[in-house]
């Protein structure tokens, strides 16, 4: 893989934390030294990805090689399912899940704090919460703050100050959408902030939770997206691709200014993501069959 693609890889670690379903903790700490050693250099957590701290901060402390850039998060408390969001945006739990982080981690300062799920506070508290991320940087807690989500309408009238110097959205930019093209990334570039896109494989629709999803959807997943998905598997049959190869190679033909945050439920699956990228961009034909399928939503 070339150094100027897995610059612009980031390891999301909530599959490895437990969200997602059981775990062995040893095989997850083993799927982040295999990200490590194949030269991933950040790599995103969260208290409320099960015990994914836990287990990074323990490979920290093994590793003998350059630290990665480690990115958290707060506001959202310790869970082990996707959609049991419990939250904590008082000054008093911010600070002690800040404090729990770095002490778990191992990491005297965080490179990158997000605020998690920023839809979930109560717009009479938001300048409260904004007031304790300004306190986060400046006591040297966190080097940058971010937006874990997509940006709520309450909080875009601030995107423009200095606080927020990352913005990670979800879902809004694989082969199930692009809504991010015309949209946040735009807007990141001119305001020279950095756009993090989670969820290349749409929470799993793009990957091993295909036959899963377009079965039964849950709740939570819309049906555009799963007809979208059903149209990208097609294509991914026409050309003898896997249908998460063709959806990760598809993201780095995109043009554009951003990172993607990969995720990986263990060594295996990590390792065929890698090769699935190392394939290089997609070629003209595949991309825009797949662009064709988007602009018809």
């Amino acid at each position: 893989m070339t150094g100027s693609v897995i610059d612009n890889v980031i390891l999301g670690t909530a599959a490895l934390g437990g969200i997602w379903g059981k775990i062995r903790p040893e095989e997850s700490a083993i799927t982040i030294f295999t990200a490590l050693e194949h030269g991933i250099q950040a790599i995103d957590t969260a208290p409320a990805y099960g015990d994914a701290e836990d287990i990074l901060g323990k490979v920290l402390r093994q590793w003998e090689g350059k630290r990665p850039q480690i990115s958290t998060k707060v506001g959202r408390k310790k869970c082990y399912a996707v959609d049991d969001g419990h939250y904590d945006f008082t000054p008093d739990g911010m600070l002690r899940s800040v404090e729990d982080s770095l002490e778990t981690l191992g990491i005297p300062e965080i490179d990158i704090l997000f605020l998690h799920d920023p839809d979930a506070i109560v717009q009479a508290d938001i300048d409260a919460v904004l007031k304790q991320l300004e306190y986060f940087k400046h006591a040297g807690y966190a080097k940058k703050i971010g937006l874990g989500g997509n940006p709520p309408a309450a909080l875009e009238p601030y995107l423009q100050s200095d606080l927020f110097e990352v913005i990670m959205g979800f879902n809004r930019l694989n082969a199930c959408n692009i809504e991010a093209l015309d949209t946040i990334i735009p807007f990141c570039a001119q305001n020279n902030k950095a756009y993090y896109a989670a969820s290349p494989l749409n929470m799993g629709l793009l990957g091993a939770k295909f036959p899963e999803f377009t079965a039964s959807p849950p709740y939570w997943l819309g049906l555009e997206s799963v007809t979208q998905a059903k149209k990208i598997n097609e294509i991914a049959k026409k050309y003898h691709m896997p249908l998460h190869e063709l959806a990760h190679r598809f993201l780095f033909t995109i043009e554009g200014k951003f990172k993607v945050v990969m995720g990986a439920t263990d060594k295996e699956q990590l390792t065929d993501t890698l090769r699935a990228i190392e394939q290089g961009r997609l070629s003209p034909e595949v991309y825009t069959e797949v662009f064709k399928t988007l602009n018809q939503r």
